[in-house]
């Protein structure tokens, strides 16, 4: 009986630990949702306290209408769903070649790929840049696009992986029912439904967040940008809107949230059979 209280103690000790822990990591997610309801002096003088005195909802029709949130959230949702389908495609064809086929230097493109992994994204944006110049999109929504969709090197890797699991009996009867590459690229392209989705997360969450190439790519035409571009409206010279910057980022999060809610119950599936190779 005491070794049963005592568990049950620990248990409730590790509870509480846990929440305590979960609201300190919750805590910067929060702070601009409840700042969001918040007036500007409301927010300098209450510091760490979340709950706001007075409720106003007037700062999400500033950043809406006053800010030009509606335009750039427009663009954000459109650069993010293309790119993402476009990312999902190319690497998901790119991960079935690597992981099906042994052509010679397939496993250095490999290992070229996991390097280019470790590359900062500022130190390519000028070969990006000349490039999308050269087909000339500068300033144009397939250009953004484009370069948003680059870096497919680590969704790759996640499809290779859970390629190699799947058996080899599979396409082995594919092929002797005259099913070449392509046909059999399609037929197993249904079954790698938990890695399509973990891809499409981190995808949409890559191409949401991105400010560099937005910014640099629409200095000619500011309309094409995007959330994390238009949250410097908020920005002055010598003064900032804090209430109507934390209820733009939380207009900007529920895309996000919205989007892991729909995919979340393959995510992990997707990224435990990624490493099973």
């Amino acid at each position: 009986m005491k070794a049963i209280r005592r568990l049950r103690l620990r248990e409730v000790i590790v509870i509480i630990a846990m929440l305590a822990l979960s609201l300190f990591w919750l805590y910067p997610f929060l702070w601009p949702v409840f700042s969001a309801f918040k007036s500007s002096q409301e927010m300098y003088a209450a510091g760490y306290q979340l709950w706001p005195k007075e409720w106003i909802f007037d700062n999400f029709v500033r950043a809406w209408d006053s800010a030009n949130f509606s335009r750039y959230l427009l663009n954000s949702v459109v650069y993010s769903v293309v790119s993402t389908a476009l990312s999902v495609g190319v690497s998901a064809f790119a991960g079935y070649s690597l992981a099906r086929y042994r052509f010679p230097g397939h496993r250095f493109i490999e290992l070229l790929i996991l390097a280019f992994l470790f590359i900062p994204t500022a130190t390519s944006i000028l070969p990006i840049f000349d490039l999308i110049d050269q087909l000339g999109l500068l300033n144009t929504m397939p250009g953004i696009i484009l370069a948003l969709t680059g870096g497919v090197g680590f969704s790759t890797l996640l499809f290779r992986g859970f390629y190699s699991a799947l058996p080899q009996e599979l396409f082995d009867a594919a092929a002797l029912d005259g099913a070449g590459f392509v046909w059999q690229f399609r037929l197993s392209f249904p079954l790698v439904k938990p890695v399509i989705a973990t891809t499409a997360i981190l995808g949409f969450t890559s191409s949401w967040q991105e400010y560099f190439i937005p910014l640099v790519f629409t200095l000619g035409n500011p309309d094409l940008r995007t959330v994390s571009v238009g949250l410097r409206a908020f920005t002055q010279q010598f003064s900032v809107d804090l209430s109507g910057f934390a209820a733009g980022v939380t207009l900007s999060m529920l895309p996000i949230i919205a989007v892991f809610a729909f995919f979340q119950r393959y995510f992990i599936d997707g990224l435990a059979g990624a490493i099973k190779d």
